[in-house]
């Protein structure tokens, strides 16, 4: 009877045990880096989405649990780095494009800069023919004595003063245009620091991008 009465017993504790052990699964905690089984699977533990796929930045993936997290950091890395692999190669010949710009406007500068020096002797030569004509024509004026008949005279040299006066003024005008060629020369040498820049920074963002990857696709969260 006795016997009996412990099968019984034995039986009873091995059946409801079977109900309270918590299966595999069950026991397994979803993190990044959790081996699943079924592909393209979500679920979500608190409030945090995992997909059951292959992370996309690690060799040989197999599948495990990511969250939408680490998916979207792997995207963002994967993208920066694409830009910058890009801009890299690009990089070589932009700078050669924008070198030869530089050198080929520098030599156009030395010759707008020849031109105004011309315009510049030609406006000194004015200047001073207008010094000389202005100081006959004073002199005219002074005689008072024969001003009629030295009006006709005062009238020429005003009219040539005034002609001489708007020719300066262009040449002075045509000279500054081509000495501002020169400026173009530091525009070109900024522009093409910012490209060099654009480079750095873009390598710096691929840095950036994967350290936040790294954090947030760490195993166990």
């Amino acid at each position: 009877m006795f016997a009996k009465v412990v099968t019984v017993s034995v039986a009873g504790l091995l059946l409801a045990g079977s109900f309270v052990a918590p299966s595999a699964d069950a026991a397994v905690k979803i993190s990044n880096g959790v081996a699943c089984a079924k592909s393209g699977a979500t679920t979500k533990v608190k409030t945090t989405t995992y997909k059951c796929t292959k992370n996309p930045t690690v060799k040989n993936a197999k599948l495990t649990w990511v969250s939408k997290d680490c998916l979207n950091a792997d995207a963002t890395w994967i993208k920066s780095n694409k830009d910058y692999q890009d801009l890299a190669k690009q990089m070589p010949t932009t700078l050669a494009d924008l070198d030869q710009k530089i050198l080929d406007e520098i030599a156009n500068v030395a010759v707008q800069n020849a031109k105004a020096d011309a315009l510049d002797l030609q406006v000194k030569a004015m200047t001073d023919t207008v010094t000389v004509l202005t100081a006959s024509r004073e002199k005219l004026i002074a005689d008072s004595a024969n001003a009629i008949k030295n009006k006709p005279a005062i009238t020429t040299y005003a009219q040539a003063i005034t002609t001489y006066k708007k020719t300066i003024a262009s040449l002075t005008s045509s000279a500054a245009l081509y000495r501002k060629t020169g400026k173009s020369v530091e525009t070109m040498k900024k522009t093409r620091d910012y490209a060099a820049t654009q480079l750095d920074q873009a390598k710096a963002g691929v840095g950036q991008s994967l350290t936040m990857r790294s954090m947030i696709c760490d195993k166990g969260l």
